[in-house]
């Protein structure tokens, strides 16, 4: 099975949480992983979690960026290789700059290593070489219609870390109001579309869409995808700092006046997992951001989250919040860390106040 989605983060959470009965069967039908990809200042962002419940699911997509970045959503069924964290999609393909996910059962199996799936090896065996060697093929027409050709009855979806995303076998899925999905049978279509009909919705990748969703790019021989439904005639709240109307004014954090950050946004930024936003306000004011953490609210580990899934250095951050650890967690930031320790924070945790905001006449009473 497997299902994969693929439009703007806030389009995609809106549609998740807010359509009745959605976002349960599909984790029902897939619930053996979720994994995210999208586009930030330091290159291609993969999150994955392996959520328990429904519930858990629902928590994981209210962390989803609310702006109006690319972003790809896979939730997984396993067929292939052990279900674990490592055979969550995205997989990369170059780290931190190109990522896949796959919907479908490759015929090329994964004999050679059982625990691994399907995927895994198709990269490996596949893509791994000549995609580290030149990787805008995964934009380019010739090489994704030679893969389409390769594997059939599957889908894949690559992202780089600039935000370009290309499906292979676009065909095979339907779009309904700015999202795609790769399938409609690890879901129920007629959960969002009451009227759905196969034939009805379905988009074929044919050559005029290329011509519209694609620009040929003469440095590397091949094509750059872009959105052609993006809205660009609205600011939206937040962007992200890939997008071109982004601007650092935007992003500024500290005020000029007082030096501090105002807590509300700082706890704002946690609860809509904008990993960008924090980042940035970790590189700018380190020590008053990690302070703020740790003395203003206080880090609850969420549902989802297995010590075991974490890598080393995730897992450091994840105990050191957990302990409000400050010498630890500002160490990390000397090492480079921002970005991990931001992830960690926005993805990982549950946040909310140390204790309730009494103002001082009631303090008095």
């Amino acid at each position: 099975m497997c299902l994969i989605i693929t439009g703007t983060s806030a389009k995609i959470r809106s549609t998740l949480l807010n359509t009745h009965g959605m976002l349960s069967d599909i984790y029902t039908s897939n619930p053996d992983g979720i994994g995210i990809m999208y586009a930030t200042t330091k290159g291609l962002k993969v999150t994955k979690v392996l959520p328990k419940s429904v519930a858990d699911a629902t928590q994981f997509i209210s962390k989803l960026p609310n702006d109006e970045r690319q972003l790809a959503i896979h939730f997984r069924w396993t067929t292939h290789g052990h279900t674990n964290m490592e055979n969550c999609h995205p997989y990369d393909i170059v780290k931190g700059y190109v990522g896949m996910m796959h919907n479908g059962v490759l015929h090329t199996g994964n004999a050679a290593d059982k625990a691994k799936s399907d995927t895994w090896h198709f990269i490996q065996d596949f893509l791994a070489s000549p995609v580290a060697d030149h990787p805008p093929l995964v934009h380019n027409e010739k090489f994704l219609d030679m893969l389409a050709e390769f594997i059939g009855d599957n889908r894949f979806v690559f992202m780089d870390g600039e935000g370009k995303m290309s499906h292979v076998n676009y065909d095979q899925g339907i779009e309904h109001d700015g999202l795609w999905f790769s399938n409609t049978y690890a879901w129920s279509p007629s959960r969002l579309i009451p009227a759905y009909q196969s034939t009805r919705y379905a988009k074929r990748y044919s050559s005029a869409m290329y011509s519209s969703a694609y620009d040929y790019d003469d440095t590397y021989g091949g094509y750059t995808s872009y959105s052609p439904t993006a809205d660009l005639t609205s600011q939206p709240r937040k962007l992200s700092a890939h997008d071109p109307r982004w601007s650092e004014d935007d992003y500024a954090w500290e005020d000029e006046e007082a030096g501090f950050i105002e807590e509300e946004d700082l706890f704002n930024c946690m609860m809509e997992a904008d990993v960008d936003m924090l980042t940035a306000c970790l590189d700018e004011m380190p020590t008053t951001t990690i302070n703020t953490l740790c003395n203003t609210f206080k880090a609850e580990s969420t549902a989802w989250v297995k010590a075991k899934d974490l890598t080393e250095r995730d897992l450091d951050i994840y105990h050191a919040f957990l302990a409000c650890d400050i010498d630890t967690l500002c160490a990390k930031l000397e090492e480079g860390l921002a970005d991990a320790v931001a992830e960690v924070a926005c993805y990982y945790l549950n946040w909310e106040y140390r204790a309730v905001k009494q103002t001082l006449p009631a303090l008095l009473s």
